[in-house]
């Protein structure tokens, strides 16, 4: 039986790399030394009531980070989502330690306990290659919120940030972006899609629709029903891949519940379809 204790406390080095990032250079980390040089602003445009809520995050960072296994070939998978949960767990202090939020990730894509970490799980299960068992796809991947702090609000996932804080977190987004040095990016939500569109490299063409009539390609359809899509990249000198999708809950609105076995929408297994061959074909070029 897995210690998940000791998964989710071992300091790998990417997760050492993202711990020194956010608590040293970014002093964005949920600890005593958190001192975001935007708290205040962001807080005001709030009326006060961040200060009441929670105070940054923790990027989630698999203890298998960099294992996964798509077409054959290894690759750091990184999501980026959208605002904190504004709600602190029963009990929870505002001010968390790193291997807390390390726990809640992998917890929550392991057992797809909630729309978004369900989203998540059933969105690797698409990417790596057949036969991954559960308990490992949770440890494979990162995630970073974009927005991380969250005033109090009404339980749920429901987004409460506003545009200041969206902007202020932006540029501590591509920090941990960077850090990661990512293959492929999955960017959930409008936010994030925004933060991803300005590090492409190629024009986002719209490339995975909601619903596709039989015998029709997806080139052949408007671009409004178009919902998804996948484009290339540079962070840092590297190449990476970059999908965006609506948020996992979105689709909860439309029935598919990801903690159950239903199938992931059309538009998504298309898109990351799309993935699986153009990173096949990235690999193919370097040999």
């Amino acid at each position: 039986m897995t210690n998940w204790d000791a998964v989710d406390t071992v300091m790998t080095p990417w997760r050492q790399k993202i711990h020194d990032l956010m608590s040293g250079e970014l002093t964005i980390a949920p600890t005593t030394t958190f001192a975001c040089c935007d708290f205040t602003a962001c807080d005001q445009s709030v009326g006060g009531r961040l200060s009441l809520g929670r105070r940054g995050d923790w990027a989630y960072v698999g203890a298998q980070y960099g294992s996964a296994v798509i077409g054959g070939r290894g690759a750091r998978v990184l999501f980026v989502s959208m605002d904190r949960p504004h709600n602190p767990e029963p009990g929870e202090d505002a001010l968390r330690p790193f291997e807390k939020d390390q726990h809640t990730f992998r917890r929550g894509a392991l057992h797809r306990s909630n729309p978004h970490m369900g989203g998540v799980d059933a969105e690797m299960e698409a990417l790596v290659d057949v036969g991954v068992s559960a308990e490992d796809r949770c440890e494979q991947f990162a995630l970073v919120n974009a927005v991380l702090c969250g005033p109090p609000g009404e339980a749920g996932m429901t987004s409460v940030s506003n545009e200041t804080m969206r902007s202020n977190c932006e540029k501590h987004t591509r920090s941990v972006i960077r850090a990661l040095e990512p293959d492929i990016v999955v960017a959930q939500g409008q936010n994030p899609q925004r933060i991803c569109r300005s590090l492409s490299t190629e024009g986002i063409g719209r490339w995975a629709v909601r619903k596709k009539p039989a015998g029709t390609s997806v080139a052949q359809l408007p671009k409004r029903s178009r919902v998804a899509a996948v484009s290339r990249g540079e962070v840092g000198g590297r190449s990476v891949l970059f999908v965006l999708t609506a948020h996992p809950s979105h689709y909860s609105r439309k029935g598919i519940r990801y903690w159950s076995s239903c199938a992931m929408p059309e538009e998504l297994i298309m898109a990351f379809d799309a993935v699986r061959e153009r990173y096949a074909a990235i690999g193919s070029a370097r040999q």
